[in-house]
């Protein structure tokens, strides 16, 4: 018999595998990961921002708290967002718009090896998040 993880695993991959194309501005009711526990509150809707490359497509919740990527597979039933693999995720602790992205983390204080590396990390994945969000004003 196979476990409820595998079985859940086998699910994900099918709906993936037979959904229709995510466009940005698609609006799904909660997100589910093939690997991966609940990483955006089930209170808040989801919605698609677009692609970061053609393996990984960028999401964020509806009140621009939580960002995340979704790689190697999407797709979508009974608005129902399902992934294969979380890519980045960041959560910026409170609600944010498109404009105050980059704010967060344009300059940074550290005081060690391990905490300008951190400040590295968080400016790369903003920086995605940026570059992907002006892709879609470009398109709009």
């Amino acid at each position: 018999m196979l476990s409820q993880k595998i079985i859940r695993k086998k699910l994900i991959y099918f709906i993936c595998e037979k959904s229709a194309e995510i466009n940005p501005n698609d609006i799904f009711k909660k997100v589910i990961i093939a690997d991966e526990d609940c990483i955006v509150p089930d209170e808040v809707s989801i919605v698609c921002c677009g692609n970061v490359n053609d393996e990984e497509m960028l999401f964020r919740s509806s009140d621009g708290r939580y960002y995340f990527s979704i790689k190697d597979g999407w797709g979508a039933e009974s608005g129902i967002l399902y992934g294969i693999t979380r890519g980045l995720y960041f959560d910026f602790q409170h609600p944010t718009t498109d404009q105050t992205i980059l704010s967060e983390c344009l300059t940074g204080h550290y005081r060690s090896w391990a905490g300008a590396m951190a400040f590295q990390g968080k400016k790369h994945t903003l920086e995605t998040i940026k570059s992907v969000m002006e892709k879609k004003a470009v398109k709009a």
